[in-house]
């Protein structure tokens, strides 16, 4: 079933009198909302960090924040994702349904137990071999955690494949509260960094225990039945691993190696400028639901020209949008910094870090959400490869650069790592659905004129924020930005026909 023609045949096999199913208008506020409050919530803890115990205290967080997410992920494998995507090929099959579960089950307690007790046992090599003076128990904590956190992904994979999206929202949308929460009490107490990683154990623990309202797992004698199926199922997750989520776990390697270089005032100065970064993951990431809803139901119905053209009004604003949110983060920086942290030691550090990461993120904020369209077109390997290359390209940037650049070395491994991505994202599909690269890179010029204007106009935040508008406006149109992404699909099928619906019409009529 990992084979793209597999793929294409389970979308086009079904009835053509009906669309496929969709989310309904709250559950589809749900899982974006979840998905927002996910990314709005790890932000704001690490503003939280910051505030009560300092930039160095900042550092030590966010390089365990990111060993964390990287261990996990791997431990992860993809199971969760073949799990729901079996789950959802089987909605017919409740017996089908419960062997999917209990083989990812199977799988991953298996890989989230070996890597939790490795992190535990390397704890006392992983603590003395970092220069951000972490406690060796953070790593004990985050490896009782990497094993529960896996489970509760395996379950709200299943409720999603089941169709109970808003359910799974709803459990990871407590979760994230109940993080934030743990990490207040935790800052009252006045834990030092390496433990507010607590919040992470304590989390994934309420999420076990209200999850098994919801969906119970097999139980543990499971684990031990039918091993030769383990195989079979981590094969299946291989195909998937590097398919969801992976940008995000990505820009964690560049924390993760600065904290063995680098001091932890001087991660946290780093950390600053990535939180804001991050915001650019905020909106493309949130609506990459709606997105693969979309997608798919094109796809199946044989309407690939306005999944085509849908992709590229979705980029040209996507990127205006987020050249807007750049732009104004630029002039403003001191005072956004100063709001949201309470040193301002490091600021003109983390300005210069910025600077750096702008350019990357801006491009490949704008294609992020159309991430879903491998998966609508079959070519989820293709989007693998293409993760796998992004990931390598990151790992070993980093791995050069920063001994040699310190900050600005791992700043510019992530933007060419971002830019990276964005070149190669499409490449593999048919023409129709790739981006004029070339207009975009040129758009990207026109937005470093736009900071050179403005930074000769001192006015205020409103004055500024309406001349941005205008001026980008204005320079995109100049260039044609915004023509390009109307342009006929004419390589779209197997035959290189093109789709004979109006040229307009961008969003499916309701059936």
């Amino acid at each position: 079933m990992n084979n793209k023609s597999d793929i294409r045949k389970s979308s086009t096999d079904r009835n053509p009198q009906h669309h496929t199913p969709s989310l309904g208008l709250l559950e589809l506020s749900l899982v974006v909302g979840e998905g927002a409050l996910g990314v709005v919530v790890n932000l704001l803890v690490m503003v939280l960090v910051e505030r009560k115990l300092g930039q160095s205290a900042l550092g030590v967080y966010s390089y365990l924040l990111s060993f964390y997410h990287l261990t996990s992920y791997v431990a992860k494998f993809g199971i969760p994702r073949f799990v729901e995507r079996e789950t959802a090929l089987h909605s017919e099959s409740p017996p089908e349904q419960e062997k999917v579960l209990g083989d990812g089950f199977q799988a991953i307690l298996i890989l989230g137990l070996l890597v939790g007790s490795l992190c535990c046992l390397s704890a006392p090599y992983d603590s003395t071999h970092t220069r951000i003076q972490e406690k060796m128990a953070a790593y004990f904590l985050m490896g009782l955690a990497i094993p529960l956190r896996n489970l509760n992904r395996l379950r709200t994979a299943s409720l999603h494949g089941r169709g109970r999206h808003d359910e799974a929202a709803k459990l990871q949308g407590k979760k994230h509260i109940v993080f934030l929460a743990a990490v207040l009490v935790l800052l009252f107490l006045g834990v030092t960094p390496s433990y507010v990683v607590a919040s992470f154990l304590i989390s994934e623990l309420y999420l076990a225990m209200v999850g098994r309202k919801r969906l119970k797992l097999p139980p543990l004698r499971f684990v031990l039945v039918g091993l030769l199926r383990l195989r079979a199922t981590l094969r299946e997750g291989y195909g998937l691993i590097f398919t969801d989520d992976a940008l995000e776990v990505i820009l964690y390697i560049d924390l993760l190696i600065l904290g063995i270089f680098l001091s932890g005032r001087d991660v946290g100065a780093y950390a600053e400028a990535s939180m804001l970064a991050r915001f650019f993951l905020l909106i493309p990431m949130s609506i990459r639901p709606v997105f693969r809803e979309k997608y798919c139901f094109l796809v199946a119905h044989a309407q690939e020209r306005q999944a085509s053209l849908l992709a590229r009004k979705a980029a040209a604003r996507l990127f205006f949008l987020h050249a807007f949110l750049a732009l104004a983060i630029l002039l403003f920086f001191s005072e956004i910094l100063g709001w949201l942290f309470h040193e301002g030691v490091g600021e003109s550090l983390s300005f210069q870090v910025f600077t750096v990461f702008v350019p990357g993120m801006l491009f490949a904020a704008s294609v992020i959400a159309s991430e879903p369209l491998y998966e609508a077109l079959g070519e989820v390997n293709s989007l693998r490869r293409l993760m796998m290359t992004v990931f390598s390209a990151n790992f070993f940037l980093n791995v050069y650069l920063i001994p040699i650049a310190g900050l600005f070395g791992a700043a510019l491994a992530t933007m060419i790592s971002m830019l990276l991505y964005f070149l190669l994202f499409g490449m593999h599909m048919a023409k129709s659905y790739r981006l004029e690269k070339g207009l975009y890179l040129l758009a990207g010029a026109a937005v470093y004129v736009a900071y050179g204007l403005m930074q000769q106009i001192h006015a205020g935040v409103f004055t500024s924020m309406v001349l941005l508008v205008f001026l980008l406006s204005l320079l995109f149109y100049g260039i044609g930005f915004f023509n390009g992404d109307e342009k006929p699909a004419t390589q779209l099928n197997k035959g290189g026909e093109a789709d004979g619906e109006t040229q307009g019409e961008i969003l499916p009529q309701n059936r």
